[in-house]
C-alpha cells in the first residue's frame, strides 16, 4: 500500500514540475517567438534579410491589428534599422546580412510606445552589430 501511495506522490510532485514555468523560461519562450537571432540567419542559408524573416518568422509580416485603423495610417509593418526609421519591408533586402545581431518584431502597442506615431502592423527591428 505504502509503495502505491508512494508512486501517486512522485507522479503527482513530477506534473507539477513539468507544469510549473518560471517567469524567466515565459520571457525565453514569447522572446524567442520574436526575434531572429544572428547564429538562426548563419544556419539557414538565406542572402538578405527579408529572406531571413520571410524563412524563418513569415508571422512578422502577417501580423495585424486589432484596433480600428485610421484611413492615412500605413497597413504594412514598419522597419527600423537601428532604431531610426529605415523604409517599408522590401527596404529589408538592402540590409547588409553580415551586419545583422538580431531581427526583432514589436507589436503594434510596443511600437506606438517606442517610436510614437501609429504602427498597426507593428514593427521589425534590425539590430546590427554597430550597436
Amino acid at each position: 500500500m505504502w509503495q502505491r501511495v508512494s508512486y501517486v506522490l512522485v507522479g503527482l510532485s513530477l506534473t507539477a514540475c513539468a507544469a510549473a514555468v518560471t517567469p524567466s523560461s515565459r520571457a525565453f519562450q514569447s522572446a524567442s517567438r520574436d526575434v531572429i537571432t544572428a547564429s538562426e540567419i548563419v544556419a539557414s542559408s538565406v542572402t538578405d534579410v527579408y529572406q531571413a524573416v520571410v524563412h524563418l518568422r513569415p508571422e512578422f509580416l502577417r501580423r495585424r491589428s486589432v484596433r480600428p485603423v485610421p484611413a492615412f495610417a500605413p497597413v504594412s509593418v514598419a522597419i527600423y534599422l537601428d532604431d531610426l526609421p529605415f523604409g517599408n519591408v522590401e527596404t529589408l533586402r538592402y540590409i547588409p546580412l553580415g551586419q545583422v545581431r538580431l531581427i526583432r518584431y514589436l507589436n503594434p502597442n510596443d511600437a506606438d510606445m517606442r517610436w510614437g506615431g501609429l504602427h498597426p502592423a507593428g514593427a521589425i527591428l534590425v539590430t546590427t552589430l554597430k550597436q
